[in-house]
């Protein structure tokens, strides 16, 4: 390679150097379900539209992991994903690479052969958030839109029976128009207790007292218990929003 062909390469190579180092990034925008939005930098379309269809698919998994791991969830299913442009022009299904289909489907099997890592998480997440005596939790207790505060026996006025009172609080972002309750207690001998219930030990209740969001409410319920000395668990498993949806604790 004689010295003028050397100089033109270099040349070439510095300048090509200097082009990328001047590449900017352009913003896109992401949205899942029409509704979140999220700030992606990428050098172009079907880089953006990679990191886009990458998003999806780790919220599919993150869904179906809690889906599984804790039964029903109190989270929206992600059915589809927007890429915008700068110009905030829907762009989604106008970028095409080559190779797109085979990179689609080696991202969504890399994702989806993540570990389930709520399943570590499941049992610490319901100590701190599920309500009174969360070992008697069962599957899906603490994404409940209500939150059991205390729980206890309370004597009736004139009478040796006693009554369940509980204190609850709305730590969803809907207004509630009724809650189903369930409880269990057992007697001085740490035996099931006399709850008027179907199941030794246990009872349940009702209201409908429309409860706003982070609001606080309590109630006692009229459950004659000859025996009753502490309350063990009380939580909701059927909650009613005012907009007509419902949240069930998986059984």
């Amino acid at each position: 390679m004689n010295r003028q062909t050397f100089n033109l390469l270099f040349l070439c190579f510095i300048l090509t150097l200097c082009f990328i180092s001047c590449e900017v990034k352009k913003k896109y925008y992401y949205k899942e379900n029409g509704k979140e939005e999220k700030l992606i930098e990428a050098y172009s379309d079907s880089a953006a539209y990679m990191e886009a269809f990458k998003n999806f698919e780790i919220s599919k998994k993150v869904y179906n992991d809690m889906k599984k791991s804790l039964g029903t969830i109190y989270l929206e299913r992600p059915i589809s994903f927007e890429l915008l442009n700068e110009k905030y022009e829907d762009i989604t299904y106008k970028v095409f690479f080559a190779d797109k289909d085979s990179l689609e489907k080696a991202c969504a099997k890399g994702i989806d052969t993540l570990p389930n890592s709520m399943e570590g998480s499941t049992l610490k997440a319901k100590e701190n958030k599920s309500g009174i005596d969360a070992k008697y939790d069962t599957a899906g207790l603490y994404l409940a839109p209500v939150k059991v505060l205390s729980a206890k026996f309370v004597s009736k006025e004139y009478s040796n029976y006693k009554d369940i009172a509980l204190s609850y609080k709305n730590v969803s972002d809907k207004k509630i128009s009724a809650i189903r309750f369930r409880w269990y207690g057992e007697n001085a001998f740490n035996e099931p207790a006399d709850m008027d219930g179907l199941r030794e030990g246990w009872g349940a209740g009702f209201t409908d007292d429309g409860l706003r969001p982070g609001a606080t409410d309590y109630g006692t319920w009229g459950i004659l218990s000859k025996d009753g000395k502490k309350v063990l668990i009380a939580y909701p498993y059927e909650v009613a929003f005012e907009d007509g949806t419902k949240w069930e604790l998986n059984q």
